[in-house]
């Protein structure tokens, strides 16, 4: 058993690595740090370009001149410090004596000082001719590698550079689609600065910041990719403002049983980097990540991690955090759970599982008591035998043409309660403000649950599962008030029907009631409990009722203790709640579309007008 489920882990995991793989290389190749204002230089459309003949010298003659190349002291300046308007006139001097006539090109120029910085209209390496349609010679890029193939050795069918441009098409020509081996073109380009070999330009990087040891870089997830895939400027100037590109670029978010709505707003970064530390944002909420690295040490923060069990959660669920986490390690909501919240059809938890344990006891026990009559002519066969052929005819049913009456039934008898609308319509608001909350929830939830196990890849749902999104927070608060508020009018109307009830008949289920207000109560204490612990985000608002509560804690310190008792007072009431159906006059939820399917089948067969058997 052990190695069937080895079997599929590691199946899942190599479904993982291939859509990895594949949507990073589509980052790769469409990422911005391969054109416009970037140190890499497509060889195709440079050879298409007017410069395309020229040799690099022509232009970075200065370059061979340096002692060191690149040198960290200036990737970080911005590109315009590096232009000299006389590199171009060396060869364009007729610029600026049309400036000085008021032309440029065929276009009149009022002001000639703003046609001084030629890099504002041309990009140097991919400067098309005025006569060229330049959108349709780029949509030509594939024929016309095809055709320089006949002249030149094949590397990806793109064009070789001049021979005395080979040391820097070494590394500032990279081919898109990239060839197999540019990923470590590109490390190698920026290890050049960031590694820890001891090399002039890692000295100087490590006087800034924290450098990388490539061997363990290359044991880590994303040892075998380019650095642009993650950093997609890093190949670019001001190279101190780079951001890297967010996890989900790549990665599809974990499902619901393990993001959650609580986890919404943790970064990636916070839970799977080695040597960092949880903090929480304090203007957008979110739990970002910090690193205590100073230079001179070895930077591991490529290093991902996958935790098994607790040891990631003791990140943030410590006694005394300052992220808004409780301190225990809280179950996922389960299966009990799905009725009102966005859940999962787990049930690892003791206290799910003993309450499902009671209510199949008790539905054993129901259901033995309602089939202890006759059947047909199966009045001599004992209870297998009888739920054998309720099951048999049932599955009959459904496979009829009765089955249209059994939905239609199901809709406005059981969704809809039109026979209880027909009967008394105050009993009908009254039920109604408890049902249908219920009914909207569990459907919300459901779709959010399996948007995000099927469809992760789509927004929408993480706005369905993410508490705090206005218009889910707002529908879970009102349903939630209108739920308490049914059952403070059911108490109510059985406190004033008691008095003309009938000796003799049974009274009000209140244990029942009394559960789903607790429930109902202890939900909304632990939202303004987390609202205070996080710091209220920013449309907790639109959860009116849990907004208020959370004011109520003017101060959230020990909230974190406090908060995992009161989560499972709430789940211990719903268990109670559950475990009591079978037992209580709530089982008419049950029984009650079973025995109102069965009248309709009954009511069809009596039709008049209908063919009966004889």
């Amino acid at each position: 058993m052990a190695d069937a489920r080895g079997d599929v882990s590691m199946k899942q995991d190599t479904m993982r690595a291939l859509i990895l793989v594949i949507v990073a290389g589509a980052l790769f190749v469409g990422s911005p740090a391969w054109a416009g204002d970037s140190w890499w230089i497509d060889p195709a459309r440079y050879h298409m370009s007017v410069h395309g003949q020229n040799a690099c010298r022509d232009c970075h003659g200065e370059t061979a001149e340096k002692a060191l190349h690149p040198d960290p002291a200036m990737v970080t300046k911005d590109l315009a410090d590096f232009f000299r308007v006389d590199q171009c006139l060396d060869c364009h001097d007729n610029i600026l004596d049309d400036l000085a006539q008021g032309v440029h090109g065929e276009r009149r120029v009022e002001d000639p000082a703003e046609y001084r910085t030629c890099l504002g209209c041309h990009d140097p390496h991919y400067q098309f001719r005025p006569s060229q349609d330049r959108q349709k010679d780029l949509d030509a890029a594939g024929s016309r590698q095809g055709r320089c193939g006949a002249c030149h050795e094949p590397r990806s069918s793109l064009p070789s550079p001049l021979q005395e441009d080979e040391a820097c098409a070494a590394c500032h020509f990279v081919a898109v689609p990239p060839a197999p081996g540019d990923a470590g073109r590109v490390r190698g380009f920026c290890f050049h600065c960031h590694g820890r070999s001891g090399s002039p330009a890692q000295k100087i990087t490590g006087r800034r910041m924290p450098l990388i040891i490539e061997a363990s870089y290359l044991a880590t997830p994303h040892g075998e990719m380019g650095c642009t895939v993650c950093h997609a400027g890093a190949a670019a100037f001001n190279h101190d403002e780079q951001r890297p590109v967010p996890c989900r670029e790549c990665h599809l978010p974990h499902d619901a049983k393990v993001a959650r709505d609580a986890h919404m707003a943790v970064s990636c970064e916070s839970c799977h980097l080695k040597g960092v530390r949880p903090v929480r944002d304090p203007e957008s909420g979110r739990v970002l990540w910090k690193r205590a690295a100073q230079p001179g040490d070895i930077l591991i923060l490529h290093d991902l991690v996958r935790f098994d069990g607790e040891n990631g959660c003791r990140r943030c669920h410590v006694s005394g955090n300052t992220l808004g986490a409780p301190s225990r390690i809280l179950p996922a909501k389960g299966i009990l759970c799905m009725p009102c919240h966005t859940a999962t059809f787990s049930m690892g938890d003791m206290t799910t599982i003993l309450s499902l344990l009671l209510f199949g006891v008790g539905m054993v026990g129901a259901t033995a008591c309602w089939l202890s009559g006759s059947v047909g002519q199966e009045r001599e066969k004992n209870a297998f035998f009888k739920t054998g052929a309720v099951l048999g005819k049932g599955v009959k049913q459904v496979f009829s043409r009765k089955f249209f009456w059994m939905v239609r039934t199901l809709f406005l008898d059981v969704l809809l309660q039109r026979r209880l609308f027909k009967q008394s319509r105050a009993r009908w608001v009254i039920h109604g403000l408890i049902f249908f909350p219920i009914v909207l929830r569990f459907l919300w939830g459901l779709v959010a649950l399996l948007g995000s196990l099927w469809r992760p890849e789509w927004p929408w749902v993480w706005h369905l599962v993410d508490r705090n999104a206005p218009v889910t927070a707002l529908l879970f608060d009102l349903t939630g008030v209108m739920i308490i508020a049914g059952v403070a009018a059911a108490l109510g109307r059985g406190v004033v029907a008691r008095a003309k009830r009938p000796p003799g008949l049974p009274g009000q289920d209140r244990l029942a009631l009394g559960l789903i207000a607790g429930i109902g109560v202890a939900g909304f204490i632990l939202e303004g409990m987390k609202m205070a612990m996080t710091g209220h985000p920013a449309d907790s608002k639109f959860a009116f009722l849990g907004y208020g509560i959370s004011r109520l804690f003017s101060d959230p310190r020990g909230l974190e203790d406090l908060y995992g008792t009161m989560w499972y007072v709430h789940a211990v009431l719903t268990g109670a709640f559950v475990a009591y159906i079978p037992f209580s006059r709530l089982l008419h939820m049950i029984m009650g579309p079973v025995v109102l399917v069965m009248n309709a089948m009954r009511d069809l067969e009596h039709r008049p007008g209908r063919r009966t058997r004889p």
